[in-house]
């Protein structure tokens, strides 16, 4: 006993293309520059997002407010998170400063100078 063939019932399927072997993954070695492509490109569709102008008649205008809506805040998420880091790095400075200002200060008192 044969089983039937599924393309019997369907014979539209039979000619349907085959699929691509998925794109093979970058060398780690490269992994930097294919991020900040990444980052360049996904930079891109932002500003084209965001420059899209905005007619209550457009027919797309509920999609098109909702796209600005979240790229300005996930723009404005990432700034702040960068703002962060950064202002993190001068109190670290900073805080090295002033311990390193207070030893000086105090080697110069034991010392006598």
């Amino acid at each position: 006993m044969t089983l039937p063939d599924p393309f019997d019932e369907y014979p539209e399927l039979r000619n349907l293309p085959v699929p691509a072997p998925p794109a093979p993954m970058p060398d780690v070695s490269a992994m930097p520059e294919e991020f900040a492509k990444s980052t360049i490109l996904a930079l891109r569709a932002q500003q084209e997002i965001l420059e899209m102008p905005l007619d209550e008649n457009d027919p797309h205008f509920r999609a098109k407010l909702s796209a600005k809506a979240s790229v300005s805040s996930g723009q404005i998420n990432a700034q702040l998170k960068a703002d962060e880091q950064k202002l993190r790095g001068q109190l670290a400075v900073t805080s090295y400063y002033d311990e390193l200002k207070k030893a000086l200060l105090e080697f110069r008192a034991r010392s006598g100078k």
